[in-house]
């Protein structure tokens, strides 16, 4: 039964406001006695992401898991103030592996390259409301993502597009390293940023949408009195060389152990390996892939395999998708280097594009065993050459 009216702004399902469900947030709401929540960052189906303000700031006595490499970061050193803080739904709290897999990473090898190319977890506490027990994340405040970053449909430069690349291919061979496989690589999970005084100051003014009640609804406290609309701008990294950009892999929520073949995949559709569309195991390969179809959005600003699937059922939408894959298959590296080539500007440079298509190529095979690893990728001479 439907308990709300319905609202239309850009924001998450209001009838996720139910046992098991969303945790209500209001602005200026603190949690944990510590962090008070300053605006809407991003919210997910089974989560909301807020920026909050560390109101006892960061200490290693108060914080086990805020590692040293990121006390000793300059580049986030300004950021420690701020925070963004993940509240699951309850329903997911109980069943999220996400958890023990960071904890798991922020315990592991610190020599590795990789370590600082993935979000670290900085503090996390359970938090009991109207509709459950919700497990709440804390992470460094990372001020955009891929989706942020392609929004705006101008190609990238060649070094942008490397640097980019290498920071990516870092955090997921530190991913690979532990025995795990991401299993949700997708744009809005790579994040990025820069040094800044005040991520509140960045924030867009809120945008509140107002709950209202069905008529003959009991009214209870499991729905706040609001919602609000992401209050984190488009484009605003747009204009950032990369030189100054800081870039880490996100959302670990999806990520199982290489040992879990038999679980469903998370990943969006449009980026998933041609295994995942079909019955096959789950493989550390299938990250490889993703990886290929994001650098070749992030190149161009479009997706390589667009999502048309409107009016389509989920067997339908796969097997189009099959279907433009093969293509790229029977067309060959040659086909593929004139469809990118006709995608990235002139400026990227000729032997740049016979690398960036070599190295794409070499992520985008049809079968896992013939994609490179992040090892191999690393070493590829579009990174290094």
């Amino acid at each position: 039964m439907l308990r709300f009216e319905r609202i239309y702004d850009v924001v998450e399902e209001v009838e996720q406001y139910r046992a098991g469900g969303y945790h209500p947030v209001h602005l200026k709401d603190t949690f944990h006695q510590r962090y008070q929540v300053v605006g809407k960052w991003a919210y997910g189906q089974f989560s909301i992401v807020w920026l909050a303000k560390d109101t006892r700031l960061y200490s290693p006595t108060l914080l086990p898991y805020y590692t040293r490499d990121y006390q000793t970061d300059a580049r986030l050193s300004r950021l420690q103030k701020y925070v963004t803080l993940k509240i699951l739904k309850a329903d997911a709290s109980r069943e999220s592996q996400e958890l023990p897999i960071l904890l798991h990473l922020s315990k592991a090898n610190t020599n590795h390259p990789g370590r600082n190319s993935v979000l670290q977890l900085l503090d996390h506490f359970e938090h009991r409301g109207p509709n459950g027990l919700h497990l709440c994340l804390v992470f460094p405040v990372m001020l955009s993502d891929g989706n942020k970053m392609t929004i705006e449909e101008k190609p990238r430069h060649s070094n942008y597009v490397r640097e980019i690349s290498k920071q990516i291919l870092q955090g997921l061979d530190f991913i690979h390293d532990q025995g795990l496989i991401h299993g949700d690589l997708h744009p809005a999970n790579i994040l990025f940023t820069v040094n800044s005084d005040s991520p509140e100051e960045m924030l867009i003014e809120p945008e509140l949408a107002y709950v209202h009640w069905r008529p003959g609804v009991e009214v209870d406290n499991s729905a706040p009195r609001y919602l609000v609309t992401s209050q984190r701008p488009d484009g605003m990294l747009d204009n950032t060389a990369f030189s100054e950009l800081t870039v880490r892999v996100g959302d670990l929520g999806g990520a199982i152990w290489n040992t879990q073949h038999d679980v469903d995949p998370v990943t969006p559709l449009v980026l998933q390996a041609p295994e995942l569309l079909q019955p096959h195991s789950r493989h550390q390969k299938a990250d490889i892939w993703a990886f290929g179809c994001l650098i070749f959005q992030l190149s161009t600003n479009e997706p390589l395999f667009p999502a048309e699937s409107f009016g389509c059922t989920s067997d339908e939408s796969r097997e189009m998708l099959l279907s433009r894959m093969y293509t790229l298959f029977e067309n060959g590296i040659q086909g593929f280097a004139m469809y990118l080539g006709e995608r990235i500007p002139n400026n990227f440079g000729q032997d740049n594009s016979e690398k960036l298509v070599d190295f794409l190529w070499s992520a985008l095979q049809e079968h896992a065993e013939d994609r490179k690893s992040t090892t191999d990728l690393l070493n590829h001479p579009f990174l290094v050459g």
